[in-house]
């Protein structure tokens, strides 16, 4: 009987408390990189959608494709030029999913060289971006939460005078 093997229960106590702290400690030490990773991810799709839309204007001005002229497709007023995302997807120039994926990107010709462009872009319910820029979105715009999203916002063109 002398020789009993095993495990005391304050030995397995005090085991299951330090990898408590351990996960604990890992926790708060990741999980700021991966909010961080997600909305570097969200922007470099912004940026694509804003270089889908370049592309398509370049179509656009090569006749290449017409605007669709209502207001829940792409349109011209003016030197602006506003193409959907789900148009883009359509168009075979943006592969970003649509159930995920919603807004618009207007180009500014006023300088023909040098457009700028403004994005309404967003994802689910996850995140938002608003902003005025040239084409690079990775550290430009205003990302913020749904929340902050206008019901005028939800995809549609407005080029209706």
């Amino acid at each position: 009987m002398k020789n009993k093997k095993g495990f005391t229960l304050i030995e397995l106590l005090a085991v299951i408390v330090v990898l408590a702290i351990v996960m604990v400690l890992a926790t708060t030490t990741v999980l700021p990189y991966m909010t961080q990773a997600r909305e570097k991810a969200f922007r470099i799709e912004a940026t694509s959608a804003v270089d889908a839309a370049s592309n398509a204007y370049d179509l656009y001005t090569l006749n290449q494709i017409s605007l669709g002229g209502d207001e829940t497709t792409s349109c011209k007023l003016g030197n602006n030029i506003c193409f959907t995302i789900a148009e883009l997807v359509d168009l075979g120039l943006y592969e970003g999913d649509v159930t995920n994926y919603s807004g618009t990107v207007t180009i500014d010709t006023t300088n023909s060289k040098n457009p700028s462009y403004t994005l309404n872009f967003k994802k689910g319910t996850e995140y938002v971006l608003i902003g005025q820029t040239g084409k690079n979105f990775n550290d430009n715009g205003t990302l913020g939460n749904v929340a902050d999203w206008a019901d005028d916002d939800e995809g549609q063109c407005t080029c209706v005078e």
